[in-house]
């Protein structure tokens, strides 16, 4: 009889346990989840900082450039000028396109902006050259 009072003690002992760790996972899994999502957010809110950041920095420089920028289209006549008086002076197109970092349709643009007539480039279209 006492063998089977304890049997009955040990199991509900053990039942008794059994909640109390299946009360605890609980417990660990919810921490691991708030865990989880503290670490998310500490990765968002660097993210936007770091955007934010970049963004300001961005907009900082574009203020600086404001009066230091020159007008494009000043710089595009200049560069027009200069090639119709190396054209005029009889410099060779595919010369001048080396000279300047332009490709020579670009040269060829520029004649006729400056009102020359386009000089005809050599027949090696769509050759590949090194």
């Amino acid at each position: 009889m006492i063998t089977i009072v304890l049997l009955a003690a040990m199991a509900v002992i053990n039942a008794l346990q059994l909640s109390l760790l299946i009360r605890l996972a609980g417990r660990v899994s919810g921490a691991e989840r708030t865990n989880e999502r503290l670490s998310h957010f500490a990765e968002a809110l660097s993210l936007l900082t770091d955007t934010t950041e970049h963004g300001l920095g961005a907009v900082a420089a574009g203020l600086t450039e404001v009066g230091r920028k020159t007008s494009t289209r000043a710089t595009a006549r200049a560069a027009t000028k200069r090639i119709v008086a190396a054209v005029r002076e009889g410099r060779s197109v595919a010369g001048l396109a080396a000279d300047m970092g332009m490709s020579e349709s670009e040269i060829g643009l520029h004649l006729e902006l400056g009102g020359l007539p386009k000089i005809p480039v050599g027949g090696d279209h769509g050759s590949l050259r090194v």
